[in-house]
């Protein structure tokens, strides 16, 4: 496993999930993830919430990367996608427990479901791409 270019991708894939929130805000769907971090970390400063949610998809991305490695044996938009669609079912469920959004951010209507697939989607094929595989099948 290459930890750096698995933190790297998350890095990236999260920058790209904020920038796809920013469209998201535009088009009426009010997710402030990271003021919502910020929050929780005692700050409203949306820089401190950006920069841990930068550092929580580098985390991500280390998890993408063991399931790469160890369960797909490959890395690619295909199986990101694949790993983002199982995310998006974990993220939902976790939703379900904290307050704002909502399980699977239900509170936002259908259009907070779709943001929630489409944000794990782009995060994992994101990820996917970046990261390349050096675990080997031992019979292949």
């Amino acid at each position: 496993m290459n930890p750096v270019r698995a933190f790297v991708a998350g890095v990236i894939g999260a920058i790209a999930m904020s920038l796809l929130m920013i469209w998201l805000r535009a088009i009426g769907i009010p997710l402030h993830l990271e003021l919502r971090l910020a929050s929780m970390l005692g700050m409203q400063v949306w820089a401190v919430g950006f920069v841990a949610y930068l550092i929580i998809g580098g985390i991500t991305g280390l998890i993408y990367a063991l399931a790469f490695e160890y369960i797909l044996n490959e890395a690619g938009i295909g199986p990101g996608l694949m790993v983002g669609a199982c995310h998006s079912i974990f993220a939902g469920f976790i939703w379900a427990q904290l307050s704002g959004p909502g399980r699977f951010w239900d509170n936002f209507g259908p259009g907070g479901i779709a943001a929630l697939f489409l944000l794990h989607f782009v995060y994992g094929a994101i990820v996917g791409a970046l990261y390349r595989t050096q675990h080997h099948l031992a019979w292949a």
